[in-house]
């Protein structure tokens, strides 16, 4: 077994990352991605048997590390709004200055490749969201519905103000990070 480089392992989940941004989970062609990387083939499937092993491992270390992260930005002691307004300006950041990664993650969940996510990955990064908003609810601070409608209000406030960034149509300042958290709020209190 051939030993694996961690540079050229970062230059194939980089070149990845950019060719999922541009074309698509359908552009990624692993001969194209050889050479895009400057690895022949051969090398290439040292560090992936196939496309779908590239895909999945990627996306896998890519939860992971985010919701590890994330899960770093919540500390017990921060009331409860601030705590999940902590957690959902964690997540417009990183829309904002990881829009590869973000583009990446966006197209997994709508692929075929996130089946292939091991379980215990989509539990972990789901624990947090859904505790938090279970403790909201116990709490009496949300409103008793359905959790994924809850995250469904948070997610498409949080995707709406991303791309008013992005489009230059709003600024990231803490004015309107307090405004757009409150219409979220206002949305889901009880």
């Amino acid at each position: 077994m051939r030993v694996k480089d961690e540079s050229k392992q970062l230059a194939i989940v980089e070149n990845t990352l950019d060719v999922v941004f541009e074309r698509g989970f359908a552009g990624i062609k692993m001969a194209d991605l050889a050479k895009r990387v400057g690895l022949s083939v051969s090398t290439l499937y040292v560090y992936y048997k196939n496309k779908e092993d590239l895909i999945v491992s990627i996306a896998t270390a890519l939860i992971e590390r985010e919701t590890q992260r994330s899960e770093q930005e919540i500390t017990e002691d921060l009331p409860y709004k601030l705590k999940l307004k902590m957690l959902w300006l964690y997540w417009v950041n990183f829309s904002i200055n990881h829009k590869k990664e973000m583009s990446f993650l966006e197209q997994l969940k709508k692929s075929p490749y996130y089946d292939k996510i091991p379980i215990s990955v989509k539990e972990t990064k789901s624990k947090m969201a859904m505790g938090l908003i279970d403790q909201g609810k116990k709490e009496r601070l949300l409103k008793n519905i359905d959790n994924q409608i809850l995250m469904a209000i948070i997610g498409a406030v949080m995707g709406e103000m991303v791309k008013l960034i992005m489009d230059k149509k709003m600024e990231l300042n803490q004015e309107n990070i307090d405004f757009m958290f409150s219409m979220v709020w206002d949305a889901i209190k009880s």
